[in-house]
């Protein structure tokens, strides 16, 4: 017989709180080597997993008589969580370049993300499309429904086939270049997906300035979508202006055409919190009323690559009709991934916890610096000092494009090398175990230590110290 909540709730009462668990001597010492951030992170999941196993088990009930509980005892396991992310991290690349989705790594965080969420996968029963994706999306972002595509590419072009095939769809002149798709190839051409997809686009407005009244001069009786889009891969700066999504979508509604929004790679809750700066999130465009909405499964949502249409009943299910829908579906393990890090989300209160580039994205000016400080200390170690290093401020990006609005303030252990070209030693470090991708820049090596999770500074330490 399982216990009621009077058997529980003594030992649910005796965990100790987040704080509580972390004034422990054990968790304090962890602080050495890992991030404030990633100690929460671990603490709230001992819980988390303490608090279920003593829900959906009886026995666990028992364990409130012994020290199982005690917060001795969770800290311990907290040390051991950390311990054992930090071994499983050790073969993976340290990416020092300063661009968390940069072409040379683009592989290898694809492959992380897929084998965490498909770990996590694991953990589940055997997976079924029993619509469990959408019931993720609506709870974490307030959806109706929602389809996952094997690429961002193709969720743009399965969405504007189904929904304007033989019709027009209007694109802000200044909003309709190349975005840039975490894990694929090429980047984006909405343009030429449109042409692909049998639709006539018509483009409307300014290459810097596009007003609400542009798009209303434009929408006709053949008009079947208005497609707003986020820029990645440039931005406009000067005498600039354009309309608003809510004002859009309501001029949308008001002539009878769907507004879709090319969100691209964001989160699907706001982050306020992060170190980069906050784009549109997929919750925000939703509460401007946004029938559609194309992002990126993977990136900074943190899940296996793969393409995401949210949006509302009536359009999902058009989409869903489309005979090109089971060709575009993503495969049965990138749906199992996906659901796994939506599971991870739902239980958390940030978008960027437990994400595989959380130590880049979370992370304060003050916790990259001390990286530097530390990295500085431990090369200052080396009698032998054949290289001139020097520490410095600067930004580090999402992407090599470097917008100017989308910068991470950074920090930078420059060395120059000497005996040897800054471009061959980086190559060589590139290949070596573990993997250091740096930033060259002439006869100097730029570390970038955002990039550098506070646990693998010893290890970047240990590949310079082994060529300079």
């Amino acid at each position: 017989m399982n216990p009621g909540r009077e058997d529980l709730r003594l030992p649910l009462a005796r965990l100790p709180s987040v704080h509580a668990l972390q004034r422990q001597s054990d968790i304090r010492a962890l602080r050495g080597r890992f991030e404030d951030g990633q100690i929460a992170a671990a603490v709230r999941k001992v819980l988390r997993d303490t608090r279920d196993r003593i829900r959906l088990r009886p026995q666990e009930a028992e364990a409130a008589r012994s020290d199982r509980l005690a917060p001795r005892h969770l800290a311990e396991r907290v040390a051991a969580l950390l311990e054992d992310e930090a071994r499983s991290t050790d073969g993976d690349l340290i990416n020092a370049s300063g661009v968390l989705f940069h072409p040379r790594t683009r592989g290898r965080y694809a492959g992380t993300a897929a084998r965490r969420a498909s770990k996590l996968a694991l953990t589940l029963a055997a997976y079924e499309d029993d619509g469990r994706t959408a019931r993720l999306l609506r709870e974490l972002t307030g959806a109706e429904d929602a389809l996952v595509t094997r690429s961002v590419s193709d969720a743009f072009l399965l969405a504007v086939r189904s929904l304007a095939q033989g019709e027009e769809v209007v694109i802000d002149r200044g909003r309709s270049g190349l975005i840039d798709a975490p894990y694929e190839e090429r980047p984006v051409n909405p343009v030429s997906i449109c042409t692909l997809a049998g639709a006539r686009v018509v483009e409307t407005g300014a290459t810097n300035k596009t007003r609400l009244s542009d798009y209303q001069a434009v929408v006709g009786d053949r008009t079947a979508l208005i497609i707003t889009i986020r820029p990645s891969t440039y931005a406009l700066r000067g005498f600039t202006e354009e309309a608003g999504q809510k004002e859009i979508v309501r001029a949308g509604a008001e002539s009878g055409a769907t507004v879709l929004h090319l969100a691209g790679d964001t989160t699907l809750r706001p982050a306020p919190s992060a170190a980069y700066p906050s784009s549109c999130s997929v919750t925000e465009a939703l509460r401007c009323g946004t029938p559609l909405i194309v992002a990126a499964g993977g990136g900074l949502i943190g899940g296996p690559p793969c393409g995401l249409l949210i949006g509302t009943h009536p359009v999902i299910a058009r989409i869903r009709r489309d005979g090109q829908w089971p060709a575009a579906q993503a495969a049965g393990h990138v749906r199992a991934g996906l659901d796994a890090r939506l599971a991870e989300l739902a239980d958390s209160s940030c978008d960027l916890e437990r994400h595989p580039a959380v130590h880049m994205l979370a992370a304060s000016r003050e916790e990259v610096g001390d990286r530097a400080r530390q990295l500085l200390e431990l090369l200052s170690e080396n009698g032998r000092r054949r290289a001139a290093y020097s520490m410095a401020g600067r930004q580090a990006h999402l992407t090599t494009y470097r917008l100017p609005g989308e910068g991470m303030p950074s920090s930078v252990v420059s060395v120059r090398p000497s005996g040897m070209r800054a471009g061959d030693l980086a190559d060589r470090w590139l290949n070596g175990s573990p993997a250091l991708l740096v930033d060259c820049c002439r006869d100097r090596i730029r570390i970038d230590m955002r990039g550098v999770e506070k646990c693998r500074v010893p290890d970047v330490a240990r590949v310079l110290m082994s060529d300079l």
